[in-house]
């Protein structure tokens, strides 16, 4: 059996994985049979290989996990990859006792001949595709996961909006939060304050109050704030993302008022964007005019371009930013 697991959320893209080892090691409970491969690290891909037609004497049921080999995979390891998946394709497909996962931590470009030959097989393979929770569904997804953690637990609908606000809608943390307010909250009903008091809400909060600081023209505090957030140790690669999520969102907000005069509630529903974050949104667009946000937005972007290539530092993108904004 082959399975093809990808897309921009990757978090329930690894949640799927992970159900499939666990349901797998109820077989073998020694998972001598599970073998797991990263192309973001030094894999061999004669050793990928040999894993799938090397049967195991202890384990005779195996799991092989391949993760990025799209992504970041050289285009040789995936021509020697997809060279042995056409000639052993039935063979592979038709073996009861082995399972192929192939996982990419994003959504893996459509050109790319791997992925070309995966999406031909059709039905013989097993394919889902993870697009990024957004609106209701995001919503869904958090009451069920509550559920799951604590049948008794809820949340209320101001509490749901914050949490989201505060986790920028990152999954990894979104799912790390929902634990330590579930175990908080002790199978009662998560308020707005319980969202404040638990989650790592700082961070977000004072890039709003940077934002804010910036908006007003005061570059001192905005710069004061930022130092506060780098000074306690905070990720500032999480910081310049959480200007990029804020900036996108009050550009998509500016467009939406100013060329199509709509209300909070047209915008969130058009983009999809919670109404919480709309409101936050909305009232910041007051000091930002659509044109100035164009401008900081094709800022934030070629930082972030000359951050991924390695020809600005970090730290000194986010002084940049603030600075000379």
């Amino acid at each position: 059996m082959i399975i093809f697991l990808f897309g921009a959320d990757s978090f329930r893209s690894s949640q799927k994985t992970i159900e499939i080892k666990n349901k797998f090691f109820k077989s073998d409970s020694s998972s001598s049979g599970l073998s797991v491969f990263d192309f973001t690290e030094n894999v061999q891909t004669k050793d990928v290989l040999g894993a799938f037609i090397t049967a195991n004497l202890l384990a005779p049921k195996r799991l092989v996990i391949v993760k990025n080999l799209i992504g970041q995979g050289l285009i040789g390891e995936q021509k020697e990859m997809l060279d042995f998946l056409k000639k052993k394709k039935e063979e592979l497909i038709s073996d009861k006792d082995l399972v192929i996962i192939f996982w990419e931590k994003d959504s893996p470009k459509k050109s790319s001949a791997l992925y070309k030959f995966l999406e031909s097989l059709g039905e013989e393979v097993k394919k889902q595709s993870f697009e990024k929770l957004t609106g209701e569904k995001l919503n869904a997804w958090i009451v069920k996961r509550i559920k799951s953690l604590n049948e008794k637990c809820g949340i209320s609908r101001g509490a749901l909006g914050k949490l989201i606000l505060f986790t920028g809608g990152n999954m990894f943390c979104l799912d790390q939060e929902i634990q330590k307010l579930v175990n908080f909250s002790d199978g009662k009903i998560i308020s707005e304050k319980d969202v404040e008091e638990i989650v790592k809400a700082e961070t977000d909060i004072n890039i709003f109050n940077t934002i804010d600081a910036l908006a007003n023209n005061n570059k001192k505090e905005a710069i004061k704030l930022l130092e506060n957030h780098l000074q306690k140790g905070e990720d500032p690669f999480y910081i310049f993302s959480m200007f990029i999520y804020q900036f996108r969102n009050l550009l998509k907000v500016a467009d939406l008022k100013e060329n199509c005069n709509a209300d909070e509630y047209e915008i969130s529903k058009i983009t999809k964007i919670h109404p919480f974050v709309i409101r936050k949104s909305f009232a910041q667009t007051r000091n930002f005019p659509l044109q100035k946000l164009k401008i900081i937005y094709q800022k934030l972007s070629d930082l972030d371009t000359q951050i991924k290539t390695g020809k600005i530092n970090i730290r000194l993108a986010l002084d940049k930013f603030v600075a000379e904004l």
